[in-house]
């Protein structure tokens, strides 16, 4: 059984909830918090200049805390407008050279913020509508003065870096690859109707072409999949979730979004995450009611509750940026049976040497290699044995097996995704 929340996590999510909806925070909750802890959790989570307007009102801070709150802020504010012109400007370049390319995330989803430039972010996500594109984009802004990174880790994307540091990441893909080859065709195919449902937004007196609304949703979901299924994500994301549906949308477009995800396998995910943002950080059940149905008000419909809400937004808490909190943290499964460990274990292979699908009858000799750099990362560079990833791994997986990922209704399965067999 999960832990409860513990006190400096309790106000956390509360004052999250507040600065999301741009009220102010109920001062019985926060009076005697240990704002040390707090303060410390938050900027570990990358949220912390959200609490700006709240905590400069509510006067609980020190002198010094409140200037790194300050500071903190002033930075993110400065970093927010070079991301936005720097987007801006990338992307008329590449359109200017026959290339088109749309934002991901970044300033289009800082948009729906009470404030934007409170929002942080480190660097610049485009997509484009497949490999030659993003190659020729690639050249274009070299030829600019960006450049390569020197190590491309990702199967899905080209890191470049602009003269003053900043990172543009070129993605051909919605997400690094799955373990589910039916799952990485369907998004794969979705990729052109993705670009072909644009909108001109206006962010901070900049327009933009963005995603449509379910679009964008579906994006921020998927992404925040991505992680979960690897080390994990913080709140920064969650926080994402909240903002997004607190807006007012039609209910074709919310009817959109639920195809979307079933014809991908993730509502489950969608529903659990969606509870966490009902139950910890204020969104409006009644806005979300066509995912969630009676379950984000209390009432069981056979969706998820309480306990797996709070499970999940533990395993969140604890990950902090992208997990980066914990080196036991790694994959997550989606089961807990031997064949979800080798099925995973296959798809780690896979992404490591992508050639190896190639090569079927030399699958042994990757497994092998696989299996000993996974065991040498582990002990060498990460002080942890395999051991202890593969027991952190399972405990997340229980979780993930919940969700039921991937797992695609069959036809007259009138089930809610989220809903568990006796």
């Amino acid at each position: 059984m999960s832990r409860q929340l513990n006190e400096e996590e309790t106000v956390l999510c509360s004052l999250l909830s507040a600065a999301l909806h741009a009220e102010p925070c109920r001062m019985r909750e926060i009076k005697n918090a240990d704002w040390e802890k707090v303060l410390g959790l938050a900027d570990r989570h990358r949220v912390l200049p959200l609490f700006y307007d709240v905590l400069s009102e509510a006067s609980v801070l020190t002198p010094a805390q409140q200037a790194l709150l300050d500071h903190k802020s002033r930075r993110t504010v400065h970093q927010s407008y070079r991301l936005l012109f720097l987007s801006r400007g990338v992307i008329e370049l590449l359109k200017g050279n026959g290339v088109d390319s749309v934002l991901l995330k970044g300033s289009g989803t800082a948009g729906l913020y009470p404030v934007p430039e409170l929002r942080k972010s480190g660097d610049i996500d485009l997509l484009f509508g497949g490999e030659a594109e993003a190659e020729r984009a690639a050249e274009i802004l070299c030829a600019h003065g960006f450049r390569l990174a020197d190590k491309q880790s990702a199967h899905h994307h080209l890191v470049l870096f602009s003269p003053d540091g900043i990172g543009v990441e070129l993605h051909t893909m919605l997400a690094e690859p799955f373990d589910n080859g039916e799952i990485n065709a369907r998004l794969a195919e979705l990729i052109p109707e993705y670009l072909r449902h644009l909108e001109t937004k206006e962010v901070m007196g900049v327009k933009f072409q963005l995603p449509q609304a379910p679009w964008h949703a579906f994006y921020l979901l998927v992404h925040m999949l991505q992680h979960f299924l690897r080390a994990g994500f913080g709140l920064k994301l969650l926080c994402d979730w909240v903002v997004f549906w607190e807006k007012e949308y039609t209910g074709e477009e919310e009817q959109t979004f639920l195809e979307l995800v079933q014809k991908t396998g993730i509502r489950g995910f969608a529903e659990m995450v969606t509870s966490v943002c009902v139950h910890y950080l204020g969104l409006s059940a009644e806005r979300v009611r066509f995912l969630v149905g009676d379950a984000a008000v209390g009432r069981r419909s056979g969706h998820f509750g309480d306990g797996d809400a709070r499970e999940l937004l533990l395993d969140i808490l604890e990950a902090e940026e992208f997990g980066r909190s914990d080196a036991k943290r790694m994959v997550v499964m989606r089961g807990n049976r031997l064949q979800d460990y080798l099925r995973e274990f296959h798809h780690q292979t896979l992404l490591t040497y992508p050639k190896a699908q190639k090569y079927k009858i030399l699958l042994p000799v990757f497994w092998a290699a696989a299996l000993l750099g996974f065991l040498y990362r582990n002990r060498k560079l990460r002080g942890v044995s395999g051991w202890e990833v593969l027991r952190k791994a399972g405990a997340r997986s229980r979780l993930a097996g919940r969700m039921q990922l991937f797992r695609i209704a069959e036809s007259g399965d009138k089930r809610p995704p989220g809903h568990r067999r006796k």
